[in-house]
């Protein structure tokens, strides 16, 4: 069991080492503080964690794209990326255990509109159906002629 705790340590060390190489000096502030160990679904180790801070999304896309991980053990795999519900994971293969650094899919951020702009002006609306300019003069011209 040495052999597994062994991989384990110098797996994350290795990821830890890659990680904070590679996001330095464009995304300082994204973090990958909390290593929690696991099984992967075939039954080998898996490592895994959340990336977080300001910038985890374009960091962890940067990372796996631009970054080389050393890779070079029998059964080793480069970094890809997979879409689950609720989070984007890049998930490698090194020295026999799964890694995996996410970051929960958050939708993308676009400018609002200028007539959404406008809206959120204007007051709320109190619950009644709002009347045109039109119908409203027709009301006071009806309620003039009937006085």
């Amino acid at each position: 069991m040495l052999e597994l705790a062994d991989a384990l340590v110098e797996t994350k060390l290795s990821a830890v080492r890659s990680w904070y190489q590679a996001v330095r000096d464009r995304y300082p502030s994204a973090l990958v503080p909390d290593w929690r160990v696991g099984t992967a679904e075939g039954g080998a180790p898996l490592l895994t964690a959340q990336v977080i801070g300001q910038g985890a999304q374009e960091a962890l896309h940067h990372f796996a794209s631009a970054y080389p991980l050393a890779l070079g053990g029998s059964g080793d795999l480069r970094p890809v990326f997979e879409y689950r519900p609720g989070r984007v994971v890049c998930v490698w293969r090194s020295n026999g255990v799964w890694v995996e650094l996410w970051h929960h899919d958050l939708p993308a951020v676009t400018a609002p509109s200028p007539a959404l702009m406008l809206r959120r002006r204007l007051p709320p609306p109190s619950g009644r159906l709002p009347l045109g300019q039109r119908l409203t003069n027709i009301r006071r011209q009806y309620a003039t002629k009937e006085n």
